[in-house]
């Protein structure tokens, strides 16, 4: 991997090259990682952070779920994902609003066949915050601005690394930190910033380097996705530590 034409900082593409040295992105043993030794004192530190509460995280794969070829599959069997996310939101009204969802829903008994299906709207809670995406393959990690939110039937939306949003007049990337500036206002976006800030120092007091958005969007011209990966096309930095698979 040539570091200096690519534009890659050389310790960044070292990690490529480390975690991916056939040049194939593919899904690996999450309990192989060095994430399990690091998880419960950093997950304690995150908690630590003043004028900020951890809202949320991602949840680890259950490996205790199995099944034989004659048995029904679990309901729910969660994609592989290369990374766990925090959701951490500082105190305070101003970070906190009101959202919702729609669920479809059948309008008689599930059991009648002819029963038909309509949208019902559930109103919801969200939060206005910082996401820490924390690689499991290599010690990096993505801490960016972003929302939460929890709905009345059961279900939310939290940050993921993979999301990248679009303005639907120019379809140029939407410019996260001047959007949350200008819907919270300079004090507000100063405490996030602020939080942001206390974020990478946690990560790195446990070895988690963050990366910075220039590093994250750099294409990687030699990698390419494994199968089993839900990646296509030209492929990032970003990729290279964070993705999803079957």
């Amino acid at each position: 991997m040539q570091a200096k034409s690519n534009r890659i900082p050389e310790d960044v593409a070292a990690a490529i090259h480390e975690c991916w040295p056939d040049g194939a992105i593919q899904e690996f043993d999450a309990d192989e990682s060095y994430f399990p030794d690091i998880h419960a004192k950093l997950e304690r530190d995150l908690k630590k952070i003043p004028g900020a509460a951890l809202l949320w995280q991602t949840e680890a794969e259950d490996d205790s779920i199995h099944w034989d070829d004659d048995d029904e599959p679990p309901l729910f069997s969660p994609d592989f994902q290369s990374y766990r996310v925090f959701f951490l939101a500082p105190q305070g009204r101003e970070f906190e609003f009101e959202t919702e969802t729609e669920s479809m829903e059948e309008t008689d008994d599930f059991e009648d066949p002819d029963s038909e299906m309509h949208f019902v709207t559930y109103p919801g809670k969200g939060w206005c915050g910082c996401s820490a995406a924390v690689s499991l393959a290599t010690p990096f990690a993505i801490v960016s601005l972003a929302d939460y939110s929890q709905f009345e039937d059961g279900s939310d939306s939290g940050p993921d690394p993979g999301n990248v949003a679009y303005s639907d007049k120019t379809g140029e990337r939407v410019d996260l930190a001047a959007s949350y500036r200008k819907s919270l206002g300079e004090a507000a976006f100063a405490k996030l910033e602020n939080l942001r800030e206390r974020i990478a120092r946690v990560l790195a007091k446990h070895g988690v380097a963050v990366l910075d958005q220039a590093a994250l969007d750099l294409p990687v011209p030699d990698l390419k996705p494994a199968s089993e990966v839900f990646l296509d096309g030209a492929l990032s930095v970003r990729d290279a530590f964070f993705f999803r698979g079957v």
